[in-house]
């Protein structure tokens, strides 16, 4: 009888143990799958961008320090101070942004990208945070040969890599003679070189580089002005990230009502002209 009892005892202990572990393990994993509350455990916000596309994000020596700057960096921070985290960058490529997200080796992209269809199948967006149009810069001299879709078509444009304008140029026009890079300098080198005639991109990203470099103009044209539907924040596209996301909303939404984001873009156009 003893004997019996004791059995009973262990067994009911045993799944009590049991019970207990899976109720440890089943928090754990509803913790981890939080992205937000992973982004506070860990004390610090990891935003992949591409610093070469200046006044969204760009490099600077500030203080005698390589420093990420710009419209975006300063959203980032906003962000990063609203969670109550430290803010880290992980620049690359802007066409391997999606892939770090997804790979959960970033928790958010901010690189001036635009929430297209083709995107929104493998990432999650927030609402649109600063809209602008395109523009094509060209040699000094040529501002009048991208008139028509067609001129565009015949040219030989530069796009960067993995870009809206790289889609526009590709396919909505079906141009088979253009060149995509990873960054809008080497397009730019390229364009003073005479082996691109024209390349497509942001108004402000376009004004930028008109200042900033010799020999470049804009072109009197109106191809592809209207295919940027507004800069968004990418999110890795699952249910961990939904906190993130309505986060993130929240305060974008706030930046915009008041006012700052504009301020932050005039910012970012005054620092990168001193370049």
């Amino acid at each position: 009888m003893k004997l019996k009892k004791l059995i009973i005892f262990g067994l009911s202990l045993g799944m009590t143990l049991f019970m207990i572990g899976c109720s440890s393990s089943s928090d754990e994993n509803t913790s981890e799958s939080n992205k937000l509350e992973e982004i506070k455990n860990r004390g610090k916000l990891i935003v992949a961008t591409s610093a070469d596309y200046p006044p969204y994000e760009f490099h600077k020596i500030i203080d005698g320090k390589d420093t990420i700057v710009g419209l975006d960096a300063m959203i980032d921070k906003d962000i990063a101070d609203g969670i109550g985290v430290e803010l880290e960058f992980l620049d690359m490529d802007f066409d391997g942004v999606l892939g770090a997200v997804n790979a959960d080796k970033a928790d958010l992209v901010l690189a001036g990208m635009t929430a297209t269809d083709e995107r929104k199948e493998s990432v999650n967006f927030s609402e649109p945070y600063y809209h602008e149009k395109n523009k094509i810069i060209v040699r000094k001299g040529d501002e009048d040969i991208a008139k028509t879709e067609d001129n565009v078509k015949n040219m030989k444009m530069g796009v960067q890599k993995g870009s809206i304008q790289e889609t526009f140029i590709a396919e909505t026009l079906g141009s088979i003679n253009y060149k995509s890079l990873a960054k809008i300098p080497d397009l730019i080198l390229e364009l003073q070189n005479g082996n691109i005639d024209g390349i497509l991109c942001s108004e402000n990203v376009t004004n930028i580089n008109i200042d900033s470099y010799e020999g470049i103009s804009v072109a009197n044209s109106t191809v592809g002005e209207d295919i940027h539907k507004g800069a968004s924040v990418a999110f890795k596209k699952d249910d961990s990230t939904k906190e993130l996301v309505e986060v993130v909303n929240k305060i974008l939404k706030g930046l915009n009502e008041s006012g700052t984001i504009d301020k932050y873009m005039e910012g970012a156009r005054n620092l990168a002209k001193e370049e």
